[in-house]
């Protein structure tokens, strides 16, 4: 029996001694796919390049085009810091989709959106998991194709800023890998994004790991 309970408290041990310390400070690439819904109505697309010797032509709004609520999948891409209470990350969403035509204006066709953003918030460890719940800032970029007979490929673009709150949640299995999982709301800007994304992460992060006693 003591040799049954001597074993087993070394078994703990050992795993302990393996763990993880999901708060510990950590430098990680991350990657992953996002889902995203925005209303482009109110930006203002402008054309890129005009004819030679005239005028630019005026800028025309998302509305205007017929551009409404759009639900869209892209790639997420970034860098993420970790520090044990807080986070902070740096990255793009990057979407395509070139059958998306306005309602009101069918010769303009949407192409490809990015947006390039920058979050930070605090993070609380719940078991094995870690939760995040931030700010994030940053603009989007949309760029629309007019296509017809004598403009083919005349090009506008559009930026429009975006502030969202993201509430998420991290695992950390070991030092190197970390999965995670957020959803975001822009409550401030006209686009009205909401994003939710699910990304892993290669990095580094500091040992040595949790040891219980």
């Amino acid at each position: 029996m003591t040799a049954l309970i001597a074993s087993s408290l070394a078994s703990r041990e050992a795993h302990a001694q393996t763990g993880v310390d999901p708060l510990a400070t950590g430098i990680f690439v991350r990657a992953g796919f996002v889902l995203s819904s925005f209303d482009p109505g109110a930006m203002c697309f402008r054309p890129q390049r005009g004819p030679r010797g005239s005028a630019p032509p005026p800028g025309l709004t998302g509305k205007q085009l017929g551009f409404g609520e759009m639900a869209l999948a892209g790639f997420t891409a970034g860098i993420g810091f970790d520090a044990r209470w807080f986070y902070v990350r740096v990255g793009a969403d990057l979407y395509e989709f070139p059958t998306i035509r306005g309602e009101l204006a069918p010769a303009f066709r949407a192409r490809f959106t990015t947006l390039a953003w920058v979050s930070a918030g605090p993070r609380l460890r719940v078991g094995p998991v870690v939760l995040n719940a931030g700010v994030r800032f940053g603009a989007m970029f949309m760029n629309v194709t007019e296509v017809g007979p004598t403009r083919e490929g005349r090009e506008f673009s559009a930026v429009d800023g975006v502030f969202a709150l993201d509430v998420g949640a991290q695992w950390r299995p070991t030092r190197w890998l970390q999965l995670d999982a957020s959803v975001g709301q822009d409550f401030v800007t006209s686009l009205g994004a909401t994003t939710f994304s699910v990304a892993a992460s290669f990095g580094w992060s500091r040992g040595p790991t949790l040891t219980r006693r």
